[in-house]
């Protein structure tokens, strides 16, 4: 307080250069201060870098030691996926107005699926190293017919896959998959 009444005191002329000194002296300590924050917000401290540190390594050793994925999972996997592109190539024959056909080769991860005229559309993996074992299909030849009717006969036919115990069955009448 007294260093104000010295400023108003003093004559217009000095109080210039002494309001001056003031202020430069204020804006400095505020500078300072600024300053000083800024630089305790930057980066992580020891403490936050351990704890994140820590949390990464427990999730990276939960996923280590649990594989979410063991034979029985890709064999339904695979199965799963075998039945769509029975399906698919089911309704393919439907839509198109055409003979369409799965090709199978037994000990092999891979199936064809081909055309009427017997042109190989696409060729499909299993996945997890899945292979199918062995077919009651005859040939190891899955045909649709234009109304989406297998043509192998009147009895059910069976997809045996490698680590699943139960074979996929196809129906000789309406071509339903399980």
């Amino acid at each position: 307080m007294s260093q104000f009444k010295k400023i108003f005191s003093l004559r217009p002329s000095h109080l210039a250069s002494r309001t001056s000194g003031l202020f430069s002296l204020f804006f400095h300590n505020m500078e300072r201060r600024t300053l000083n924050i800024e630089r305790s917000q930057k980066g992580f401290t020891a403490l936050e870098l351990i704890i994140v540190i820590m949390v990464l390594t427990v999730l990276a050793a939960s996923v280590i030691i649990k594989n979410p994925f063991s034979i029985q999972d890709y064999s339904a996997i695979a199965a799963d996926q075998l039945i769509a592109d029975i399906r698919y190539v089911q309704m393919r024959a439907m839509g198109v107005g055409s003979s369409y056909n799965l090709y199978f080769t037994i000990g092999s991860n891979s199936y064809n699926i081909r055309d009427a005229s017997n042109n190989v559309i696409e060729q499909k993996n299993l996945p997890g190293n899945i292979t199918v074992t062995s077919t009651t299909l005859p040939d190891n030849k899955l045909a649709f017919n234009t109304l989406g009717e297998p043509t192998f006969g009147t009895t059910d036919k069976t997809i045996s896959l490698s680590g699943s115990a139960t074979p996929i069955t196809i129906y000789a009448i309406t071509g339903k998959v399980e």
